[in-house]
């Protein structure tokens, strides 16, 4: 039996309203930096610094992506931060998972109103639908979202052929 290996990258979409207080924060930070040194005031450059501490240390970047990694029947799913720094998120035995489908699906219903965990590994994006992993873990029931290109289902598909649904 062959091998089947497949890696997926998939870029988050990137959150406007983060940039946006990103920015708000360094304007209110050099603005209390300059009432400081105007006023003499200390209170506005302990504030200054803290914001500007805040700012760069503190508000995690929101400029990563997902890996998927399928390797025989195993997937693994690694955030990759700044293009840099990567770390593993999960793993999944793929034997454990019942269906595989689209998240329009009607086959999710019955797990939709479950206290089943969901893990969101897909990019967000508008007008994209993200494929669901029902996966049976030793933590109980998982719906896990990723958004899979067409060698990646097909590859899924070859190795468990009822379980991944199109529709």
């Amino acid at each position: 039996m062959g091998d089947s290996y497949i890696e997926v990258l998939i870029e988050r979409d990137k959150n406007k309203t983060y940039f946006l207080g990103k920015i708000a924060s360094y304007v209110v930070a050099i603005i209390l930096f300059l009432l400081a040194l105007s006023t003499g005031f200390s209170p506005f450059l302990i504030g200054g610094i803290v914001l500007g501490v805040v700012g760069i240390f503190v508000v995690p970047n929101p400029d990563y992506e997902f890996e998927y990694l399928l390797l025989n029947k195993e997937l693994s799913v690694d955030k990759i931060i700044a293009k840099s720094k990567r770390k593993s998120l999960a793993s999944y035995d793929l034997n454990k998972m019942e269906i595989m489908c689209p998240l329009n699906s009607h086959e999710l219903d019955r797990y939709r109103n479950n206290n089943t965990k969901v893990k969101n590994f897909s990019s967000d994006k508008e007008g994209i639908t993200p494929y669901v992993i029902v996966y049976h873990g030793e933590n109980g029931d998982e719906l896990v979202y990723v958004e899979p290109d067409e060698r990646f289902i097909s590859a899924v598909k070859n190795l468990f052929p009822r379980k991944v649904l199109e529709y």
